[in-house]
């Protein structure tokens, strides 16, 4: 982690305007020591936090592709070899990607656990917006942890900023503990959070929508049946009290904020992403790094709206992903939490716990429904746990799924051909260097 270390000392502390998150100037990397010493610091190092999220190892590239290209969705069409040996699940320990996912995780905790670091000595802040600046940092630190947890299994919980270098070797904790810190962490953000916060922020719902993600996956993790109500009971919070509603045609979820974000990462000119120009096809001006997999193309029922919705072809009959459309600016937004997923992790948790047929059938339902789609015809469990999968496959194309679905649900061997070792990938060659007490995954 020494490697990382030296980029984390300093926060990225972004100057924000009063309307829109990350409406920002150039940011500027200052000591959060005399930074962050009132309202203004602490509003603009949450900001940089949010801007952490945008990195392309993040949500402004790599975690988006990586979840596609990893299992069957996407196939590699273009030049950089990392993103051939993703798709192949051959992933060597210097895979560059994987690297910059670890790194731009730890930076985002490193910014989230300064900002709490220094709330406890700001005296200008309401009791609300303590409250705010609080649960925002928690539910980023909860989000950022669960990332590495699903790519790496058990990794170094950081809970406080690296404020010096003399000590920065640290053990992997326990995947269960990493599990335990993120759910603490969200229902105390949950607990703290307004339930409306503008685009691009965090609020209490989506501290639940990201706890029913987080049950869910520790159910299939361990096996505990609570775990499975829980992620049914946060599912249902968010269908029933957050005032979201499925936005019809689905086409339009990609068209600005709408009523089914939960939360989602806000690009603009000043701070874009590449997802355009990497699912592009050349003919278009992009560069056609990755490509819809003949696979997805072909598994579309008759009718399904999503398809048309999320996948193109140029003049030269080459499919790409069209969900991302800003080429120029890089400005689409990237959507990490919407309701149509708490519909989707209601209806697993009950399918994998043997809960009311009717009640799973409905959850599906209401997915299908909207991409103009008959009612599912699947009556058994088996049946049911199979057009879940299908219809998370479809209704979450290039949005970072498919991966984390296979893996959670224990799919990705038997589906993909891959062994267990290989559903987690590799810790970082350059953190295994320089981390005396890190562990390597099992295989590699």
């Amino acid at each position: 982690m020494k490697k990382i270390t030296y980029l984390l000392i300093s926060s990225a502390l972004i100057l924000v305007s009063c309307t829109k998150v990350l409406d920002v100037e150039p940011a500027a990397s200052i000591s959060s020591e005399t930074a962050i010493n009132d309202k203004v610091g602490i509003e603009r190092a949450t900001i940089g936090s949010y801007t952490a999220l945008q990195s392309a190892g993040l949500y402004g590239r790599n975690r988006i592709i990586l979840g596609d290209l990893a299992a069957d969705n996407l196939k590699w069409t273009g030049t950089t070899y990392e993103y051939y040996q993703i798709e192949n699940n051959d992933v060597p320990a210097d895979n560059a990607i994987i690297e910059g996912t670890w790194i731009a995780a730890y930076d985002g905790l490193n910014r989230v656990n300064n900002v709490l670091y220094a709330l406890g000595r700001i005296d200008d802040l309401t009791v609300a917006e303590r409250d705010k600046y609080e649960g925002e940092a928690l539910f980023m630190r909860a989000l950022f942890h669960f990332n590495l947890l699903t790519y790496f299994g058990g990794v170094p919980i950081k809970t406080a900023p690296t404020l010096d270098i003399s000590n920065v070797n640290q053990a992997r904790n326990p995947a269960g503990q990493v599990y335990d810190q993120i759910i603490a962490d969200l229902l105390l953000a949950e607990a703290k959070l307004p339930e409306t916060m503008p685009a691009g922020r965090a609020n209490s719902f989506a501290a639940s929508a990201l706890l029913a993600r987080v049950y869910l996956t520790r159910y299939h993790a361990i096996g505990d049946a609570a775990d499975a109500v829980l992620a049914v009971q946060m599912a249902d919070k968010v269908i029933t009290e957050g005032n979201f509603s499925l936005v019809s045609p689905y086409g339009a979820l990609f068209e600005g904020t709408n009523s089914e974000v939960i939360f989602e990462i806000v690009f603009d000119a000043q701070n874009k992403n590449r997802l355009a120009e990497y699912f592009f096809p050349k003919s278009l001006a992009g560069r056609y790094e990755i490509a819809p997999s003949d696979d997805l193309v072909q598994s579309y029922e008759a009718g399904d709206q999503r398809l048309e919705a999320s996948i193109a072809s140029d003049v030269e009959s080459k499919v790409y992903g069209t969900k991302y459309e800003q080429l120029a600016a890089g400005s689409d937004a990237v959507l990490v939490l919407r309701l149509a997923e708490m519909y989707l992790i209601k209806a697993e948790a009950l399918a994998y716990s043997n809960g009311n047929i009717l009640t799973i059938r409905e959850s599906i339902d209401a997915i299908r429904s909207r991409a103009g789609l008959d009612a599912t015809t699947a009556d058994t469990y088996s049946a049911l746990k199979l057009a879940i999968e299908n219809e998370c496959r479809h209704e979450f194309a290039f949005e970072g799924h498919r991966w984390f679905d296979l893996v959670r649900t224990k799919r990705a061997t038997g589906l993909l051909g891959i062994e267990e070792d290989y559903t987690l990938f590799p810790i970082p060659l350059s953190e295994m260097q320089t981390n005396s007490l890190m562990q390597q995954n099992h295989g590699y």
